[in-house]
């Protein structure tokens, strides 16, 4: 199991990813359903609201403070807001604070 903890009862039965080159719909980030299955895409894509694996997908961290360690992760980013403004960090809570 990938998932733990008091909020287990919310986590998703399934998460699906997608292959580099392809997303869900517009409609599908909002909860809705295209009628196709698949179509064209006309618009930019600027950013995307997506699950993705966290693992699998790349990203860049900028940052004017000095990392703790070399490797950040994703799961980090909860635990460093919280760590910034002083906020204790639920025990449950993956990542440890970057800096």
């Amino acid at each position: 199991e990938i998932y733990s903890g008091p909020y287990i009862h919310a986590a998703p039965d399934l998460q699906v990813g997608m292959h580099e080159g392809y997303r869900v719909s517009w409609q599908t980030t909002l909860g809705g359903a295209p009628e196709g299955l698949v179509y064209p895409n006309m618009k930019k894509w600027s950013g995307d609201h997506g699950g993705y694996d966290f693992s699998t997908t790349a990203g860049v961290l900028i940052t004017n403070r000095r990392l703790e360690r070399p490797d950040p992760s994703i799961m980090d980013i909860a635990p460093t807001v919280l760590k910034y403004f002083n906020v204790p960090i639920p025990a449950e809570i993956d990542g440890t604070p970057a800096f």
